[in-house]
């Protein structure tokens, strides 16, 4: 499971030992501890044949909430069967194999680091979990707590052997940005003050259509152990508002499931319970949550993070607003759009028009005409009709080329 996490902190103790409420997930022993700085491991590999990644970081003081990916780290899986999977650092704290790989059912997996001082840590090892595909994903038009209205995305999956039991989901959701107030014209500065003059010509590159693509960032598990069967049925991975400007138009969520090793399972629900955040590993308490890897050089030492070995299945959904909404008015855009009419030049020379053309902070958007009522006038010549950058300008938001796995149908 890849996480996408950009600031990890040190992970601890709420006040002594918590007591969670499945009897069936074992509990995680707590320890006070003053602080120290530790190192951070974030790892899980899967069954799915590609590049694999390895987070590392180190923890300062908590009243500083720094923390620093860990450099030049030598950093390798190894199997059962005496395969070795290097890793090479792609950016500070970030590793990548340098070949794509999946693990295999019947091996067990370790993790391997060594920092570049040379102290040593590894990973329990660990065992390869079932395999069980997700049967579908849909969207429901429905009620949060009987307040919110908007759009569910539920998962729906069943292992006929009983095997898996437990699992966690992550997801992609992509989605369409059209803006508002585009023109296929673009004004730009034909002269500058003392003599500024402003003229349009046609844009040079999509700005009308973009998409965005953001991960999810919370601990989203599920387990069946207290169910007749080991089924997955209509479980909610995702609530969006139906205010929320992002369905306006057409909206995609690539849905991926893990199935994971109890030891994991336990891990990241007391986590989840013990930080209350939506970056996984955001504490302010005071101590230490014990995972799968330890300090081979120091044995004393406090390791953060576990590795994590996982099966993977994802699907993919599409749907547009109006499937759900038919004529209804779309979510509000993400900005206020009121047009603007600054002046080409004011007393002193400057020129507001060019100075905000210049620094991209406007776009073209019409004409200039006077309203009607005559109500609002300037004195200084406004040639054009001008908006905010993010209301014509699509990039502020998104790409603008569309995804490889993108549908209009």
């Amino acid at each position: 499971m890849q996480k996408l996490i950009n600031h990890i902190k040190l992970v601890v103790m709420l006040f002594g030992v918590l007591h969670l409420a499945q009897s069936c997930v074992d509990v995680f022993d707590f320890e006070s501890t003053e602080f120290q700085s530790a190192l951070v491991v974030e790892a899980t590999i899967t069954d799915e044949e590609a590049i694999q990644h390895v987070r590392i970081s180190r923890t300062f003081p908590l009243d500083t909430v720094l923390m620093a990916g860990e450099n030049n780290a030598l950093v390798s899986v190894t199997d059962s069967n005496g395969g070795t999977y290097d890793f090479t650092e792609v950016s500070s704290g970030e590793y990548s194999s340098t070949v794509p790989f999946a693990v295999n059912s019947g091996l067990t997996y370790k993790l391997n680091i060594v920092t570049v001082d040379g102290n040593k840590y590894e990973s329990e090892d660990t065992n390869v979990p079932a395999t069980t595909e997700i049967d579908r994903i849909y969207a429901e038009r429905d009620f949060k707590d009987d307040v919110d209205e908007g759009m569910f995305i539920y998962v729906d999956s069943y292992d006929p052997s009983g095997q898996s039991k437990y699992y966690s989901y992550e997801y992609e959701e992509t989605y369409k940005i059209i803006a508002p107030f585009w023109s296929p014209e673009d004004a730009y500065a034909v002269s500058l003050p003392p003599t500024p003059a402003v003229a349009t010509r046609p844009r040079t590159q999509e700005e009308l259509v973009c998409y965005n693509t953001v991960g999810s960032n919370t601990i989203i598990q599920q387990s069946t152990t207290e169910f007749d069967e080991d089924r997955i049925t209509k479980f909610p991975v995702r609530f969006i508002d139906r205010n929320n400007y992002i369905l306006s138009h057409r909206y995609s969520i690539l849905v991926k499931q893990y199935v994971q090793s109890r030891e994991a399972f336990t891990f990241y629900k007391t986590l989840e319970t013990l930080s209350g955040s939506e970056n996984l590993f955001n504490q302010i308490q005071t101590g230490f949550l014990e995972g799968n890897i330890r300090s081979v050089s120091d044995t004393s030492e406090d390791v953060v993070g576990f590795f994590q070995v996982s099966t993977v299945s994802k699907k993919r959904l599409f749907f547009n607003y109006k499937d759900f909404f038919p004529d209804e008015r779309l979510p509000d855009y993400v900005s206020d759009c009121p047009l603007l009419a600054p002046a080409l030049v004011v007393e002193g020379g400057a020129s507001p028009l060019i100075d905000g053309i210049e620094q991209n902070l406007i776009k073209y958007y019409s004409e200039y005409s006077a309203p009607e009522d005559g109500l609002l006038t300037w004195d200084a010549p406004c040639p054009y009709f001008m908006v905010y950058r993010v209301c014509g300008d699509c990039t502020v938001l998104g790409n603008n080329t569309p995804p490889d796995f993108w549908t209009e149908e």
